[in-house]
Formats: structure tokens, sequence, C-alpha cells
């Protein structure tokens, strides 16, 4: 790929990331759809359609997200999202321009946390940035290949009639406890894990995840299939093994790892604490199932915890001028306040069909 290229590929990402993330979701009699804006670069745009990422409806002048559109705008907004966290936690680390050797990507006084200029923090107060050596590459890509190797079913166990009793805990930054048991079976997938958890926390499944944990001295980072894609590789963590989550089972991992972490909606942040809190021999369990649970689950794109925060005060407070269209808004995502036994019936009813979704997504993008 030469540099117009690569230019040109890196211009499309970042309009389908925005697209993605500017987007208005309209539902109409069944249907759901992701507008975008049409205001982008013509040429681009008509890339983008031809890559079947976006689509042009002339009768309507709108301008809708694919299938494809929206989840690939979701995993470069993300990937984004996350490199720029990732340098505000660590503002002492060199930057670079594309430019030139040792020049700042970030202006004096500027910061990416707050979008703008800082007429408190002078440039002379700015941390010092090391020059760069002149063979300095400021993202070396880190193959596939190149990674920790780690087999998933190594130690495998045949005939697997383990279950394990789970407890999972939303980290809600001390606003309330929100938590959920589970027995699901050792044969049980990391993607059948993250069909189960989408459902006892009431989310949509309509934004990224990602479990972390380790396994016979390896970190593992198990994600959905298309992070396997070399062109994604740039973004994924360089010590971990990186796995495709339906591909391997939770009795590769648990009981001798008792612990892991799933992440969902990068942009919002839901971090999820799962702890194996029991090993159950000799199991007849088929299906994972819901045993317990407390506290409220937030309503899908509230704004993370932050933004939880606020909904919890707005619905308190029946003078807050909000309150209604707040109560209304949370209505619309189906925000309603936890009961066990609904859910138990809700998991039961539901799983095989999101599963066999699920499977379905998982085959389309190996092809």
């Amino acid at each position: 790929m030469n540099e117009v290229d690569f230019d040109q590929a890196v211009i499309e990402m970042l309009t389908l990331a925005l697209m993605r993330l500017t987007c208005t979701h309209e539902k109409d009699k069944g249907t759901s759809r992701y507008v975008a804006s049409t205001s982008y670069d013509v040429s681009t745009i008509a890339s983008l359609i031809q890559q079947g990422l976006v689509e042009w409806k002339g009768e309507t002048g709108r301008l809708d997200l694919t299938a494809d559109g929206f989840f690939f705008g979701d995993v470069m907004a993300a990937r984004i999202g996350m490199t720029l966290l990732e340098s505000v936690r660590n503002p002492h680390a060199p930057e670079y321009a594309h430019g030139g050797e040792g020049e700042s990507l970030s202006r004096p006084g500027f910061t990416v946390v707050d979008g703008g200029h800082d007429a408190n923090h002078p440039q002379a107060e700015q941390p010092a940035r090391p020059a760069a050596p002149s063979s300095f590459d400021p993202c070396p890509p880190i193959r596939m290949e190149d990674r920790p190797p780690f087999d998933p079913a190594a130690n495998r166990r045949e005939n697997d009639a383990r279950a394990f009793r789970v407890h999972i805990e939303l980290d809600l930054e001390g606003l309330h406890p929100c938590w959920r048991e589970i027995e699901i079976p050792a044969t049980a997938t990391f993607l059948d894990l993250h069909v189960v958890i989408q459902r006892i926390f009431n989310w949509y499944d309509e934004h990224l995840f990602s479990f972390k944990t380790t396994a016979r001295g390896q970190k593992l980072h198990i994600e959905e299939a298309c992070f396997l894609d070399p062109s994604l590789e740039v973004f994924e963590p360089a010590d971990y093994a990186v796995i495709e989550a339906a591909g391997i089972r939770l009795g590769d991992v648990f009981p001798r790892t008792r612990t892991a972490r799933y992440d969902y909606d990068y942009g919002d942040g839901w971090e999820h604490k799962v702890k194996v809190v029991k090993t159950i021999s000799n199991s007849k369990l088929a299906v994972p199932r819901l045993v317990d649970g407390a506290g409220d689950a937030p309503p899908e794109d509230v704004g993370g915890p932050g933004g939880f925060e606020r909904f919890l005060q707005v619905v308190a407070n029946p003078k807050d001028p909000d309150h209604e269209s707040m109560l209304a808004w949370a209505e619309s995502q189906m925000a309603f306040p936890f009961d066990l036994a609904a859910k138990q019936r809700e998991l039961a009813e539901s799983f095989d069909a999101d599963r066999e979704r699920w499977m379905k997504e998982v085959v389309r993008r190996n092809r």
C-alpha cells in the first residue's frame, strides 16, 4: 500500500467512526436503521458505499449505515477512543506527529480530556517530551504470529460434566450494588457467557465486548471473531494472546483461574467483575441459568457510571425539568427494575435463540 492509499484508508476509517458516533437511530413499523450525515467528502462516501458499509437511499436522500458499517464503525470509534484514553492516562509517554521527528501530536495548552485550550495551564508547565531518535517507529505493528501462543484446547477435558456458579458484579463506582449469579456448563464458551451477561444485565448487545483473564500463565484477550482481522492488529494488546470468544470454553480457563473482567461498550465503559464461586461436579445442567441477583442495571447508552449517576438524580427528583422526559427515555430503553423471577424466565426462553443468532454471525464473519 503506497502513502496515498494509506492516507485514504485512514480517512475512510475515521469517517466511518464519525458516522457511527453521530448517526441517528430511527425505528419505524418494526424496522430499525442508523442514519448518517451526508456532509462528508463525496469520494469517501462513494468508497464506503462500494465497500458495503453505507447505503444511499436516493428516494429519501438518506445515508444509512449497513450492519457491517455500524459494526466496523463501532470498532474503529472504540479503538481510536481507547488509544486516546491511553495517551491521557500516560501523559508522559512520547508522542510524535506523522510529519517530523520529535514533533508532539498535542498542541501546548490543549487537552484531549476537555477538548479545548486550558488558559490556566501555560506552555511552560507542560511535561517535557524526550526527543525521538531518527529510527523511532511511533506505532510498530505487532503481528498475530509474534504474540504469545495459546492453545485453548491443550488441556481440555473430554466429556466435561462440570458446571460453574459464577458471580458477576457490574462496577457502578459506588452508586449501588448490581450483581447477578449464574450457573453455566463448563463446556459453554466465553461467547455463551457474553450472551448470558447481555440478558441478565438488560444490555442490548449493540456494542463491542471483551474478556480479560489468564490461563496457564498466559494473559488472554478474548474477543469477537472479526478482531482477528490483520488490519486491526495494531489495536490489540501486544502481550496478550488474542482468542476468539467462540473458540474457548469456560472449562479451558476455570476453575484454575477464578476471575476475569468483562468489558462492554468501550464508549460508556461498563466493567463487570467475573468470579467463579463454586465448581459443580457431574452436573446435568444443559443451558445457563440465573440463580440470584440484586440491583437495577443502568439503561443502555446512559453514558457510563457518570451518566448513570445523573440519571438517578433526575428520576429521583420530580421537580427536575428533565424528570418526565428522562422517565420516558428510560422506558424506551426498557430500563425496568430488576425482577429475579422475570429475568430467570427471560434467560431460559431466550438463550438458545440468542446463541444461534451469534453463531450465525461468527460463521459469516469467519468466511
